[in-house]
């Protein structure tokens, strides 16, 4: 069955729904015919906002509650059924001063939800959107599924933890695919607050007329990839009957260029590039994805930079 007739009708479940990545999956599952629960919690900091739902509002069931109430949402699952797990509370420095906390949201409901599953008495597909943060950090031409896993923070521990307690119930015959996201930007992108990024820190300076660090003189490495991107990805893979880890690239850029491509669409001159050490991570390789999905959505740089730039003008 082509990936966009697989989600007509089907009844379909999105946790942090509300947020940025699960809002633009909660619009296409829309446009595509599916029957969308939202689960969010609106967690000041999470990027959660009701907003973001104003398009589809008529036309989703929404529970405002944290995921790990599984009692608020779990009876509209049924055979067939598709969750999309893109709860989380993103930090990598507050969590670890907060463990218990972090605990709260991103480690404790996981485990309510890994127990419900494995009593529900029929199978569903669960896509868990997790971290490339989750790799030990270390010098290869690739980050492949195979790479050892070694957190540097609790955020990231509790994501590789949820991972396993998750995969496990494949063995209840559910299927089960974990996605290790790079960082993402797009509209609806978070530029508030603390802990947004490099990328969303070099937006918000941009966009102000600030000035911004690039350390090692801009020769810091990241994969980055569109929202857009991401929300093909993860329905293309939820068509697939397929379980297991999943790396998902992006496109592997250094601070500079995007710098200069923010000079380019924005005029903004003020970045500077530092002799401040800092580490590239290697590319997330998309090997094992790309022969399941058949091809991996990769918006260019350049165009991606633009759409968003256009969209948070308007946020």
């Amino acid at each position: 069955m082509e990936w966009r007739a697989f989600y007509r009708g089907r009844s379909v479940v999105v946790l942090g729904g509300a947020g940025f990545l699960g809002s633009h999956l909660v619009e296409h599952l829309v446009g595509l015919g599916a029957q969308v629960t939202v689960v969010d919690a609106l967690v000041p900091g999470s990027g959660g906002r009701l907003e973001h739902l104003r398009a589809v509002a008529s036309r989703i069931h929404l529970v405002l509650d944290n995921y790990g109430q599984t009692h608020a949402w779990i009876p509209r699952l049924e055979e067939g059924s598709v969750i999309f797990h893109c709860a989380a509370l993103n930090t990598h420095r507050w969590c670890n001063e907060h463990p218990h906390h972090d605990a709260l949201w991103n480690y404790l409901p996981n485990c309510v939800l890994a127990e419900h599953l494995w009593h529900l008495p029929f199978p569903v597909r669960l896509l868990y959107a997790s971290t490339r943060t989750v790799y030990a950090p270390r010098k290869a031409l690739q980050i492949t599924e195979r790479h050892p896993p070694g957190p540097s923070d609790v955020y990231s521990f509790h994501a590789w933890a949820s991972e396993q307690i998750l995969l496990r119930c494949c063995e209840r015959g559910h299927t089960i695919a974990v996605l290790r996201l790079p960082h993402l930007y797009g509209p609806r992108q978070r530029l508030v607050g603390v802990e947004i990024g490099f990328l969303g820190e070099m937006l918000r300076a941009a966009l102000q007329g600030e000035p911004y660090e690039l350390f090692a003189r801009g020769e810091v490495f990241r994969d980055v990839l569109y929202v857009a991107d991401a929300v093909e990805i993860l329905l293309r893979l939820g068509a697939h009957a397929v379980s297991g880890v999943f790396n998902v690239p992006g496109i592997y850029a250094s601070a500079r260029e995007i710098g200069q491509l923010l000079e380019e669409l924005l005029g903004w001159r003020d970045y500077q590039l530092v002799d401040v050490p800092a580490t590239s991570f290697p590319p997330l390789s998309g090997k094992r994805l790309e022969e399941v999905i058949g091809c991996l959505p990769r918006t260019p740089l350049r165009e991606g930079l633009r759409e968003t730039l256009q969209a948070l003008r308007q946020q």
